[in-house]
């Protein structure tokens, strides 16, 4: 992979929610944006990841009412970030390491610069480092077509 940073392939746009907020209004957000995942914030700070899977394997399947249950109690902490100057390959390694797809991206400071997917890399890899693997330039087809969806 090539030395450019994440800066450069992040989603500078990062759907956020305090942890407060029950998982009803999460998910209804997430529904309405077509994404799988946000990110739960603490006086402005990141201080977790919710995502789909969290919310059928800890609300839905265990039968718990979503108006009443907060993201803050069900949410994935502690939050794994990288810093907007780090190579790519590095996101990468971390994703692989750590068994995510998604790592918050945050400043030197800390704080909120964006989210970096593993559909972000492949589809970066596949317009990027002419790679002629089949199953990323599928990846690549999909994101970029994702991207032509506007919000509902």
């Amino acid at each position: 992979m090539s030395e450019l940073t994440v800066k450069e392939i992040m989603t500078e746009f990062v759907q956020t929610i305090p942890t407060n907020s029950s998982v009803f209004e999460a998910s209804q957000i997430m529904a309405k944006l077509g994404i799988g995942s946000i990110v739960v914030t603490q006086r402005a700070q990141p201080a977790g990841m919710l995502t789909e899977r969290d919310i059928v394997t800890k609300v839905v399947s265990q039968d718990l009412n979503p108006a009443k249950v907060s993201v803050g109690k069900i949410m994935s902490n502690p939050i794994i970030s990288i810093e907007t100057n780090e190579i790519i390959s590095e996101a990468a390694l971390m994703m692989s390491i750590y068994k995510i797809r998604r790592l918050v991206v945050v400043g030197q400071d800390g704080s909120l610069a964006g989210i970096v997917t593993a559909t972000d890399i492949a589809s970066w890899l596949a317009r990027n480092e002419d790679y002629k693997n089949n199953a990323l330039n599928a990846i690549a087809r999909l994101h970029d077509m994702q991207q032509c969806i506007p919000y509902q």
